[in-house]
């Protein structure tokens, strides 16, 4: 059964909106699935992706500095030893084997550290939603090729019911971006914990006009074969029924896009009422007209 985590940091009441070209649309309909991204590829829009703040890294580097040096005791140690053997004329060819094994793990620690963090956080799947209350001019135009886009709303709950509807086994979490400036020091480590993780609901605050809910996975990850780890999209099962609860077409579309895509729902089983033309350019003129009512 699929398990959808609300994290603390969702409220529940804000409608959500997913900005989307028509194929798209038209590919939600006909699959019934969502497409989660591995964060890997956001890379080159935003390199920063799946990072922490500078103080969460020093405060994570101090915990693995404390193992490290913990290590680097046991190895002086066992040296001391085995070079107290030598000197002796006894030589332990299993210890100082295991001794030259300590020694290249602590050598090669640091840039394993680094590579592990990169590969787990890059590989988890992402899948966003916009969060407001109404609709968003710059997200028309970001996703609104030559006009001609729609967005899909929702809400919370139908969003969680339309993924566990549908019978697989998986956990998919949620939760509200947070923005916060990564070089800021007057922010602690706590204040980059959301709903329980570092990653992936923290963003710089350039982004801040996304207004970002995710639902992401994290992927199972052998540490054996970290350097092998490719990161993989996921598309996850769900009603789009029950997933949708009103279309908007683009403010900046014309005929035949509004009729194109009225008949495309119809096809898909979409009750056209809940289907409408964004009004976000209209209705000026009638505002004006409340000035001439004395």
């Amino acid at each position: 059964m699929a398990i959808v985590k609300l994290g603390s940091s969702i409220t529940s009441q804000i409608p959500l909106w997913r900005y989307m070209s028509i194929d798209k649309l038209v590919n939600l309909l006909e699959v019934e699935s969502l497409y989660f991204t591995p964060l890997s590829t956001y890379a080159k829009s935003d390199p920063f992706e799946g990072y922490l703040p500078k103080v969460a890294f020093e405060a994570l580097a101090t915990v693995l500095g404390s193992s490290y040096k913990e290590l680097e005791s046991v190895y002086d140690q066992l040296k001391i030893l085995a070079d107290n053997s030598r000197t002796s004329g006894v030589i332990n060819t299993v210890g100082e084997e295991l001794l030259m094994q300590l020694r290249t793990r602590l050598d090669s620690q640091n840039d394993f550290v680094k590579e592990a963090y990169k590969a787990i956080a890059r590989g988890i799947t992402v899948n966003c939603w916009h969060s407001s209350l109404h609709e968003s001019e710059a997200m028309w135009r970001l996703y609104s090729e030559n006009g001609k886009g729609i967005a899909i709303q929702t809400s919370i709950d139908s969003l969680k019911k339309s993924i566990e509807s549908v019978e697989q086994d998986l956990l998919v979490q949620i939760g509200a971006v947070k923005y916060l400036d990564f070089y800021d020091q007057d922010i602690s480590p706590k204040d980059c914990v959301i709903d329980g993780h570092l990653s992936p609901l923290l963003k710089r605050a350039s982004f801040s006009h996304e207004k970002e809910v995710r639902l992401f996975t994290i992927p199972e990850i052998d540490h054996k074969s970290l350097g092998g780890f490719e990161p993989k999209a996921e598309s996850i099962a769900l009603n789009a029924k029950e997933l949708i609860e009103k279309i908007h077409i683009s403010p900046f579309a014309s005929e035949p896009f509004i009729s194109s895509t009225i008949a495309i729902c119809k096809k898909y089983g979409i009750d056209p009422e809940i289907i409408t033309k964004s009004a976000l350019l209209e209705g000026h003129d009638e505002l004006l007209e409340t000035l001439g009512v004395w």
